[in-house]
């Protein structure tokens, strides 16, 4: 609802743009410094509605500032942690799900790890990819 008004208050202020500059056009403008005024505060006003709107349908936490910002030191920590934590075999879904990433971050820093050679990338028969770290895996009396 939020939304509808906002795009109809900044309809209404493009349209009082438009009178504005019909009135200037045809010399019989005066206070047009008004006019644009009120348009633009309509024009304002509706968009302020709008992005109100969509920031109220976003789940929480998805905010511009909703963690900060990690190193790659950090993020590589985080995702050896998880590892170490199931053995030394994870799988992207797993990491994003036990930490603070998203999937594409754990995809990013997982397939970082892979490139450095910290771990190899196994396939199954569905199409999952299995990172695993041998130096994470328990040893074998």
């Amino acid at each position: 609802m939020k939304s509808i008004i906002g795009g109809l208050l900044a309809a209404f202020g493009i349209v009082g743009v438009g009178v504005e500059l019909d009135h200037l056009r045809e010399g019989t403008a005066r206070s047009s410094v008004t006019g644009f005024l009120l348009a633009a505060l309509f024009i304002l006003g509706g968009l302020a509605l709008i992005r109100s709107a969509r920031r109220a349908k976003q789940p929480p936490g998805l905010g511009e500032s909703a963690r900060p910002a990690l190193s790659g030191r950090d993020l590589e920590r985080m995702v050896l942690t998880c590892a170490q934590a199931r053995g030394g075999r994870v799988t992207i879904a797993e990491v994003a799900a036990s930490t603070q990433l998203s999937f594409t971050e754990a995809k990013e820093v997982l397939e970082g790890l892979s490139r450095a050679g910290a771990c190899t990338v196994d396939v199954t028969e569905n199409g999952a990819f299995i990172y695993e770290f041998s130096g994470l895996m328990p040893r074998e009396p």
